[in-house]
């Protein structure tokens, strides 16, 4: 008897811990309740409020990652160039749009490419004779220049590429730079990079500028500035061009005025660029081709008729002459071109120096070729060895005309 109510105290014993350790595990599993659980609970009829708070929190937690995550496919259709220069800082951004300018490698000064332009904005002063002139731009590369226009009296000089088109320009600022709570800066290159630099504007004052002529309104300096940042972009909070950096001269009664460096304000800018003459472009980009619109039974496109010698059409060996060999050009890099005026157009989108694909069509088979387009020819030398075409393509021209955003 007594062994017998041993085994039953000890089999108690057991079921009592069994039950215990069950507890603890069915208190562990509610804040994680397994798949069957709720795919029982979501088959069954919410019964009570309580229920559906268990199943709420989920929901949630799972349109929280939804929405999270939709930025992040957003960044990913933008691309990651775009991404990249939408998160970079202001004063990153702005920097882009200083180049260096250089003769035989060394430093002159610096300046502002005009957005959507891509010509240059700086000072006079360093560049001496104007001639034999580069530009190192944001990525590294350089470029030749020429003196397009330029201004004694503000000290100013427009820079026109040869070669590329630089896309990542400056704009105007609207807002005055002098003021208390202005945050300004200027640009400076060491190393062959360009880094944004504080600046303190003091005041508008009366200067002396090239000519003895007299500056109204020039911006007054109260920081230091290297001579080889003459030709650099002021600018204010967010990267916006208030001023560019020149050299006039600080009046003394009696005595020979001071060399000082100022700010040519966004007013002198405008009248500046204003009296830009309409040959200071850059050079057109030149295909080297005639042609006539034609329609085939798979494809619309422009069928060359000829095709200049040592042209970059030639050297990417495009075929003219008769329907049956000659080529038709369907699209210039992805752009579809059914008329010669189409396909000029498609051309002067891009500049000198650029290689352009171009989709063909020829003898019933597609093939894609690259040219790499350079300036048209000069005119009168190209008339004398030009043949009676069936339709002109003239190299495209350029308005020329300086951003808007500075001549507003």
């Amino acid at each position: 008897m007594k062994r017998w109510r041993r085994s039953l105290a000890f089999a108690l014993a057991l079921s009592v811990a069994g039950a215990l350790s069950s507890s603890a595990a069915l208190a562990q599993e509610a804040g994680e309740p397994d798949d069957e659980a709720e795919e029982a609970e979501a088959e069954a009829p919410p019964p009570a409020p309580k229920a559906r708070r268990k199943v709420i929190p989920a929901r949630a937690d799972v349109g929280g990652k939804d929405r999270k995550a939709a930025p992040a496919d957003a960044d990913q259709k933008r691309g990651p160039a775009e991404k990249d220069k939408a998160e970079r800082p202001v004063e990153e951004r702005a920097a882009r749009g200083v180049a260096i300018i250089e003769r035989g490698g060394q430093v002159l000064g610096l300046g502002a490419v005009l957005a959507g332009d891509g010509r240059i904005l700086t000072a006079l002063s360093p560049l001496g004779a104007g001639n034999d002139l580069s530009a190192r731009l944001a990525d590294g590369t350089t470029v030749r220049v020429k003196l397009g226009h330029h201004d004694r009296v503000w000290d100013l000089a427009l820079l026109v590429p040869q070669t590329g088109r630089w896309t990542e320009g400056l704009t105007a600022s609207s807002r005055d730079p002098v003021r208390a709570d202005a945050q300004i800066r200027s640009f400076s290159a060491a190393r062959g990079k360009v880094a944004a630099v504080p600046l303190v504007l003091r005041s508008r004052k009366t200067l002396i500028g090239g000519d003895d002529r007299q500056l109204d309104n020039a911006i007054e300096l109260g920081s230091r500035v290297s001579p080889m940042d003459l030709g650099a972009p002021i600018v204010d909070e967010d990267g916006r061009v208030v001023a560019i950096l020149g050299r006039g001269c600080a009046p003394n009664e009696g005595k020979p005025c001071t060399p000082v460096a100022y700010g040519a304000p966004i007013s002198a800018i405008r009248g500046f660029l204003r009296a830009v003459p309409a040959t200071a472009v850059q050079p057109a980009a030149w295909l080297g081709i005639q042609g006539v619109s034609e329609a085939s039974p798979v494809a619309k496109g422009v069928r060359v008729t000829v095709v200049h010698p040592e042209s970059p059409a030639d050297e990417a060996r495009l075929q003219g002459g008769d329907r049956a060999a000659s080529d038709m050009i369907l699209a210039v890099d992805g752009v579809p071109v059914t008329s010669p005026e189409a396909l000029s157009d498609a051309i002067r989108t891009h500049a000198v120096g650029e290689k352009v694909p171009l989709l063909l069509l020829s003898r019933g088979k597609y093939r894609q070729v690259t040219v790499l387009l350079r300036a048209a020819p000069d005119p009168k030398a190209a008339a004398a060895k030009k043949p009676a075409p069936e339709a002109e393509l003239p190299p495209p021209s350029s308005s020329g005309k300086a951003t808007e955003e500075y001549r507003k």
